[in-house]
């Protein structure tokens, strides 16, 4: 079943020889989250949650059970966890801005790791002036130094922020030790889970974070679009993240008060025919089975290390012992930049750079690197086409 799923990709319609190895970025869309968008805008539009007229009422109905996809999809104890948001970082932006009014005090420690994506980086920067940024350290390689970060956990930690799978490594954190020792000093948990959620199952209560984010787009669905699960107590504690419409109770010109749950952190109009596309996407992984779609990436991107392995001139940074869908990878002697222009002359799509996650590049002592990742449209067939193609250009750029 998921070799046929190519066909569900319109863009391999007019580029029928590509190989998108650049799913880690933003993935491919499936033609019936394409058809739900393109339907919503054309036959179904109206705003939502304010009308009273057909048009309204029924779209509104859709986008509150897409609401329950979601929660659905990861397990999630209620729908009213589900916070929509223009994307994973402004997720991550609301809850350090909320923290930041509602919880914590001066000096206070926020820990994070030297793996994570700039978008679990950045928004705790900007209220450092609160908080003390302490970061856990990596291995030599690639992944996550648990040890470090457990012993960095203690009584003045007040966060714990980390990537749930590296965006450069494919690397899958560990959470079992993690919680244990956290829940000792009654530390909360953020989870960055942007590469996680569109390859494995997750399964929230049983992970049971604090708060935890992930991306439509990388989801085959549209972007523009972020879901930020909170559970229901800090719900209840957080106030509001931007004020406007729909997230009010009453409102006076010089004073307002806020409709309490998931609706106080859902000011305007929604990203409409964003969220009816995730639900469709969903639908998609759902009919294929998201552990199929794990097992059968794995088996592809074992199949490209096991490859690549081969040459000792390729520089692989990680080692699959816990990884998944991402390999990222120099060359000795060729400029990653080089070398993806020559692969994309042979209709090859791979990733270069620093992947924003320059604390990464900076402890391997590199300014970027290449990145193949793999999607449920990938086969066997395009990575033995793609370590041909190296090949090939590792004689053309050394001779």
């Amino acid at each position: 079943m998921i070799k046929n799923l190519r066909k569900r990709f319109p863009v391999f319609s007019k580029n029928p020889d590509l190989v998108f190895f650049d799913t880690a970025a933003s993935a491919l869309k499936v033609d019936s989250m394409i058809k739900a968008v393109n339907d919503c805008y054309s036959y179904e539009y109206a705003n939502i949650h304010r009308g009273i007229y057909a048009l309204s009422s029924k779209l509104t109905k859709r986008y509150e059970d897409a609401r329950i996809s979601v929660s659905k999809f990861i397990n999630a104890e209620s729908s009213e966890n589900i916070i929509f948001t223009k994307s994973a970082t402004e997720g991550i932006n609301l809850v350090s801005s909320c923290l930041s009014d509602n919880y914590f005090n001066d000096g206070d420690e926020v820990l994070l790791t030297s793996l994570e994506h700039h978008a679990n980086l950045v928004p705790w920067h900007l209220v450092s002036k609160k908080i003390k940024i302490i970061t856990a350290k990596i291995k030599p390689t690639g992944e996550l130094d648990y040890y470090d970060l457990l012993e960095k956990i203690n009584s003045k930690t007040k966060l714990l922020a980390i990537t749930h799978m590296s965006n450069v490594t494919g690397s899958i954190t560990n959470f079992e030790e993690i919680k244990i020792k956290a829940n000792k000093f009654n530390v909360p948990i953020l989870i960055d889970g942007c590469q996680y959620v569109p390859h494995k199952k997750l399964n929230i209560k049983q992970l049971d974070p604090d708060f935890y984010v992930f991306s439509a787009h990388k989801l085959y669905g549209p972007s523009g679009l972020g879901i930020l699960y909170m559970k229901s107590n800090w719900i209840d504690r957080l106030g509001p993240y931007q004020g406007g419409g729909s997230m009010i109770k009453n409102v006076e010109t010089d004073s307002s008060t806020y409709l309490s749950g998931f609706q106080k952190f859902e000011a305007g109009t929604p990203p409409i025919a964003e969220v009816i596309g995730l639900s469709s996407s969903l639908d998609f992984i759902n009919e294929v089975g998201i552990d199929k779609i794990y097992e059968y990436e794995n088996n592809l991107t074992q199949y490209a290390y096991s490859q690549m392995i081969k040459n000792n001139d390729i520089i692989i940074y990680g080692n699959f012992s816990n990884q998944t869908s991402i390999i990222s990878f120099n060359i000795d002697g060729v400029h990653f930049n080089d070398l993806a222009m020559l692969l994309d002359k042979k209709n090859i799509a791979i990733r270069t750079g620093h992947h924003c996650a320059q604390p990464f590049m900076k402890f391997f002592k590199i300014s970027g690197n290449a990145r193949m990742s793999i999607g449920v449209y990938n086969s066997k067939d395009e990575i033995d086409y793609f370590i041909k193609t190296l090949d090939e250009i590792k004689i053309i750029l050394k001779s």
